[in-house]
C-alpha cells in the first residue's frame, strides 16, 4: 500500500470524466492548497466536498512553507505547486500529477505520472462514486 498525495490536476480530471480517481489499496492524501484550486473552479462547494471527503487533507504548516519557499527559490514554479510538492516532500508521500514538467525540477520530490497523461479522449460519463 502506497501513501500519496493527488495533485489537483488529477481530481479535475475525474471530475471532467476523463479518468476515475480509484484509492485502491492506497491512501489518498491532498493539500490543502488542492481544496483552493477546486472551489475557485466552476465547481460547487458540494461536489468538491464529496470527491474529498474520503481522503486525509494536509495543512500548510511552517516546514511545508518554509520548504516550499527554498523549492519556488530554487525552481521557479508557482507557489501553488511549489506548496505541493513540500507538502509531499514534508509528509514523506509521492506525488501523483500530469504535471510533470513543473515538478521534475523538484529535488526530492517522488512523482508518479497519473495514468493517460495527454489523453485526450471523450469524456466518459461523470462517475457517480468518488471512492
Amino acid at each position: 500500500m502506497a501513501s500519496l498525495l493527488v495533485d489537483t490536476d488529477v481530481f479535475i480530471d475525474h471530475l471532467r470524466g476523463f479518468r476515475e480517481l480509484s484509492a485502491g489499496r492506497d491512501r489518498i492524501h491532498y493539500s490543502v492548497v488542492t481544496r483552493c484550486e477546486l472551489l475557485a473552479g466552476k465547481v460547487g462547494p458540494a461536489l468538491v466536498a464529496e470527491l474529498l471527503g474520503p481522503h486525509r487533507e494536509l495543512d500548510v504548516d511552517r516546514k511545508v512553507a518554509e520548504r516550499a519557499g527554498r523549492i519556488r527559490r530554487e525552481t521557479g514554479i508557482a507557489t501553488p505547486d511549489a506548496l505541493i510538492a513540500a507538502t509531499a516532500i514534508e509528509h514523506r508521500l509521492t506525488l501523483v500529477t500530469r504535471n510533470l514538467k513543473h515538478f521534475r525540477a523538484v529535488r526530492q520530490l517522488r512523482i508518479r505520472r497519473s495514468s493517460g497523461e495527454g489523453d485526450r479522449r471523450t469524456p466518459r460519463n461523470r462517475p457517480s462514486s468518488f471512492h
